[in-house]
């Protein structure tokens, strides 16, 4: 027996290496010691007594039927050792019952395996099953148990509950010398040759109990199943503690390879975190078969510590085929595999009609059209032109409700699916206009996928590809709309890591100009496009240099992820928009990031998901050229960008993984990529210093000095309980206000009396929802209705029959509930986008008078009430400010921190940026920084509240449409002045000035002006000055910018400076 070297080496070298670290012990199964079962002839003699006294198999094949389960199909000694005497006679005979039916029944390749066999217990399974090499049919080529075990048991194993490894192993099946066997070929001699592969499942012990082990473990002996460290030689043990320190400390899958000395074989060795992707195993197999390699053994060892890791030993079917091709193609694609093990195109794939990257492509592609086909025709623009949203909200609410019901009801992603299966053939020339512009091609131009993709004619120009529809989808017009959107998406890729060697999920840069004007009537600065094998997401910003935060979305079931598909990407553009309105202020643009979980196992997974966008958006922001890992990719925007992230709904507990991640992938702007990271990383939470609600406040709080209000005899409603950032902290700052109403996601609390704020203010410390509130400090007509409760009595005698539904619309019901005039101050911090629109907007107007049900308004929550519903309200009496005005007091915040961060290197950063981990003791530059921060987000609040208040008072134009013009007048004067080369280039001292004055004092103390310019990016430092000439000048004098109103306004500032000290003159 041949002892077998295993090279310690990785990525993509296919030269035979010896390495000095060679198994010490003789190897069976390469890399599995075949551990002798002592007792193995014993059972072997009982297993025949047994056959001969159960009396099923002919006396004269029984020695015959054992020796062939026992010594031809390739079991190692493990099986043996494990399983009894009764159970292996029981698989003897069921095997030889599979033979016996194949016989009579006559088998040929097309109807159904020879053998055909599985038995399953609560620790552990056996499945047998017959395949012709070769074969891509599913019942004779595909392992049909395969993705039974992937979903049954490596799958969903996790190593609290229950957790479970597997062995594979393949061997020829000999017709000649079977009895049974050789009757089958002799009535159908066209039958070929056929392998038996053997799976066995085992139920994993560990050596010590999962719960103590940490997911960064490391140690095999402790990590390992018992029965894995008794087979698995130490040269395997070493190379999987490697492999398992590779997955800790990176995003994906770690993929080597080694040939084995002596032998055509090689060994595939792919270690991943378990949960990450699903079916991953049995579609590695469908890849090997596809690149016409034959799997002789596998194993799936999982880990206590949450690491799996498949090994693989694979051959080339053909002689002709030369191996090193197709194990370059299986190694090179098996990181595409990953992103999506099984895509909407793989019956395409395991039957030969398209390869892995096509199907993939075009699962891509589908998401695509599906998000972006222009469904809504010229007749809806015609439509929309006759309906002027403008003029008329009632117009503009039809014209939305009309656009959503278009996009439901015409081109489905179904539909789209099915063209592109029909049409797969016209894909295949799409995916290879894809490919001639993003692959680049290597010494290595030969390569399988090479040679497969020169032989696709490509689609040519746009004129050819029009000619090659009408020619094909002459008489489906329908068909050759979704194929247009197809090409669309070619058309618009920038930069993709399609091609790169490792990756986690497919990342697309586009350009975002294909957006239909009449849809998207602001056009977004840089868009990207993220497929995940259990998500999708999206990344719209408005400017080069923008911030915004990144949202998972989760569906409470199938349905409701249908709906939260087809609007994720106008939810996305909408909050982007927003977001850029509210950024007024600050240097950087609006942004916003959603990813939306898949149905099913996803939903449990955000954090995976996450860290997959994540890890996929630094592959397009970086880079990098480090052979078999990360390649260049193909730039077609050639220029850097990046972006600036913060913490949404769904995301705040990841911030520190991503920030830590960016940095193990050597970011240089780690530092600045998240904010809502923890304080140890330079982190200024929001929640912490109330910087969202802050700005809130300052609204609420000028409503009552310019009324003359005493806050004492406000009686206040409020969506977003004491458990939220925004809620507990309105709830902390609240003043004297009497609260007569909480909803949260636990439910609704009320009491028309008043609520205890002392209990209020306990529950906001303590950041707990209002089920914990005291019901015994409720007046008699106070109640809580909790989203579980049907059926509740209120005091009013109203019957509720469904908490959640109560829940929903209550803050419509504040009439019924409080009556006309009960509730003074409306207050959402939280909540569902477009929670009040023009179709329920009259619920918080009097019927009877015509006025308001709530005087005032304050939007915490983004997007809490459509722009049409503001205008009725607004019409109806009632003071209300936008969410754009309100809520920036956390980009602020974020914006500073991301300032400080770019100004600092990385020893003056963690000295006053991070807060010792050990002591939690703030450096002093890190407390003092906070309390500006906190002051510049009121003095900004209050300065937006002073120009809206004025400008209403002078042109009685309504705060919502006068808070639009204010965010339009100061970023279109911003973008202005950002490209004025004269400001910029021609007056140095006056832009130093500028910056000076717009900078943090203590950032500048402590940093100085010269390392500021040297360190923060020359785009950044445009945008501030920009950003703080424009603001200051709308806010002094309105939004008129007419040439010398700011030629005035210039040399005003200029005054100011000398003064000031900042210029000379």
């Amino acid at each position: 027996m041949t002892a077998v070297t295993e090279p310690d080496i990785q990525n993509l070298t296919l030269a035979k290496t010896v390495s000095n670290e060679s198994s010490s012990a003789p190897s069976l199964k390469h890399g599995y010691i075949d551990s002798p079962f002592s007792g193995k002839k014993d059972q072997y003699e009982q297993v025949l007594d047994i056959l001969d006294s159960t009396g099923f198999i002919p006396e004269s094949l029984i020695e015959s039927e054992a020796r062939w389960f026992y010594e031809c199909l390739g079991i190692d000694d493990v099986f043996f050792a494990r399983e009894s005497a009764e159970g292996i006679a029981g698989h003897i005979h069921s095997l030889y019952s599979c033979k016996v039916q194949a016989y009579a029944a006559g088998v040929s390749e097309s109807d159904r395996p020879l053998i055909q066999y599985k038995r399953e217990a609560d620790d552990h399974a056996v499945f047998f099953v017959s395949s012709t090499p070769g074969s891509t049919t599913t019942a004779a080529g595909r392992d049909l148990y395969e993705e039974r075990i992937d979903d049954k048991y490596i799958d969903p194993s996790s190593p609290t509950t229950q957790s479970y490894r597997a062995e594979y192993f393949s061997a020829p099946l000999n017709y000649q010398s079977d009895p049974i066997l050789s009757g089958v070929y002799q009535i159908n001699k066209s039958l070929p040759n056929q392998l038996v592969k053997c799976f066995f499942v085992y139920k994993n012990q560990y050596p010590e109990s999962a719960e103590t082990i940490s997911a960064n473990e490391t140690d095999i002996n402790k990590i390992g199943d018992t029965t894995f460290l008794k087979i698995a030689s130490d040269n395997t043990k070493k190379l999987y503690s490697k492999v398992i320190e590779s997955v800790i400390n990176t995003t994906g899958p770690v993929i080597q390879h080694f040939p084995i000395e002596d032998s055509e074989e090689y060994r595939v060795v792919i270690g991943y975190r378990q949960k990450t992707s699903a079916r991953y195993n049995s579609a590695l197999s469908d890849l090997a078969n596809y690149y016409k390699l034959q799997t002789s053994r596998k194993y799936v060892e999982q880990f206590a510590n949450g690491v799996t890791i498949i090994s693989m030993y694979v051959t080339s079917k053909q002689k002709k085929n030369p191996v090193d091709l197709s194990i370059y193609q299986v190694i090179k694609e098996a990181s595409l595999l990953y992103c999506i093990p099984h895509n909407f195109f793989h019956h395409r794939f395991t039957n030969g009609e398209l390869s892995l990257q096509e199907s993939i492509y075009a699962q891509s592609g589908v998401i695509f059209v599906t998000h972006f086909l222009n469904r809504l025709g010229p007749e809806y623009t015609k439509l929309q032109s006759l309906l002027d949203a403008s003029k008329s909200n009632q117009n503009a609410e039809v014209l939305n409700s009309l656009k959503k019901r278009l996009r439901a009801e015409t081109y489905t992603q179904n539909y789209i699916q099915e063209v592109f299966d029909t049409r797969r053939d016209i894909v295949r020339k799409l995916y290879r206009q894809f490919a001639d512009v993003h692959y680049i091609r290597s010494s290595m131009e030969k390569t399988l996928s090479y040679q497969r993709l020169s032989q696709i004619t490509p689609v040519g120009s746009e004129e050819e590809f029009e000619k090659l529809l009408s020619r094909e989808c002459s008489q489906n017009e329908h068909h050759a709309i979704v194929l247009r959107a197809l090409y669309v998406f070619n058309k618009s890729i920038l930069k993709t890591n399609f091609y790169t060697s490792t990756k986690v999920a497919l990342s697309f840069r586009l350009d975002p100009s294909f957006l239909p004007e009449s849809e998207y009537p602001e056009k977004p600065y840089g868009m990207f496009f993220v497929v995940g094998s259990d998500f999708r997401g999206f990344h719209i910003r408005f400017r080069d240099i923008a911030r915004g935060g990144i949202r998972i979305v989760k569906s409470r079931s199938v349905d409701a992820y249908h709906v939260n598909a087809r609007n994720l990407f106008d939810e996305n553009y909408n909050l982007a928009n927003t977001q850029q309105r509210k950024n007024k202020d600050i240097p950087e643009g609006g942004s916003k990031g959603v990813i939306l979980l898949d149905p099913g196992a996803a939903q449990d997974r955000p954090k995976a998901c996450f860290e997959k966008y994540i890890d996929s958006l630094i592959d397009l922001l970086l880079k990098q050229h480090i052979p078999g890992v990360k390649e260049s990719y193909v730039d077609l925007l050639n220029r850097p960008e990046i972006l600036f992230l913060g913490p949404d709904e769904g995301t705040a507990g990841y911030t520190d993984w991503a920030t830590l991640h960016a940095r193990a992938r050597g970011a240089p702007w780690w530092r600045s990529f998240l904010t809502g990271k923890s304080p140890q990383i330079g982190g200024i939470p929001h929640d912490e210093y109330g910087m969202t609600t802050l700005s809130v406040r300052a609204y609420v709080n000028k409503i009552y000095e310019k009324l003359n209000i005493d806050d004492a005899k406000i009686r206040k409603f409020q969506t977003g309980g004491p458990d939220g950032d925004l809620g507990s902290n309105e709830i902390l700052l609240s003043r004297n206000e009497n609260y007569v109403g909480i909803v949260d996601g636990s439910g609704v609390i009320a009491d028309p009396n008043g609520l205890d704020k002392q209990e209020l203010l306990r529950l906001a410390k303590e950041r707990k929802m209002i089920e914990h509130y005291d019901r015994s400090k409720l007046s008699k007509d106070g109640y809580v209705v909790l989203v579980d409760d049907v059926d509740i009595v209120l005091p009013n005698g109203i019957t509720v029959g469904n908490g959640v539904t109560f829940r929903n619309t209550f803050h419509l019901k504040l009439q019924e509930q409080f009556g006309a005039d009960g509730v003074d101050l409306f207050v959402p911090c939280g909540g569902r986008p477009g929670a009040i629109d023009t179709n329920n907007v009259h619920e918080l107007i009097n019927a009877k008078t015509g006025k308001p049900v709530v005087p005032y308004f304050v939007e915490g929550a983004n997007l809490f009430i459509t722009q049409s519903a503001k205008l009725v309200l607004e019409k109806a009496g009632i003071i209300i400010f936008k969410d754009a005005s309100t809520n920036k007091g956390g980009v602020t915040s974020s914006s500073l921190e991301v300032l400080a961060a770019l100004a600092f290197d990385d020893k003056g950063f963690l000295a006053n940026m991070c807060v010792d981990s050990e002591t939690h003791e703030k450096p002093k530059f890190y407390q003092d920084y906070v309390q500006q921060v906190q002051k510049v987000i009121v003095r900004n609040a209050q300065a937006e509240f002073e120009a809206l208040w004025k400008l209403h008072e002078e042109t009685g134009i309504t705060y919502t449409e006068l808070s639009d013009k204010l965010s339009i007048a100061i970023n279109k004067l911003g973008d202005e002045l950002a490209n004025s080369k004269e400001l910029w280039e021609d007056d140095v001292e006056f832009r130093n000035a500028v910056l000076l004055d717009s900078l943090p004092p203590l950032l500048l103390d402590v940093i100085g002006i010269e390392n500021v310019l040297a360190r923060v990016p020359v785009a950044y430092l445009r945008a501030l000055f920009a950003t703080h000439l424009a603001s200051r000048f709308v806010y002094s004098r309105g939004i008129d910018s007419n040439p010398a109103k700011f030629l005035e306004f210039i040399s005003s500032t200029r005054k100011e400076y000398v003064k000031k000290g900042l210029l000379k003159f």
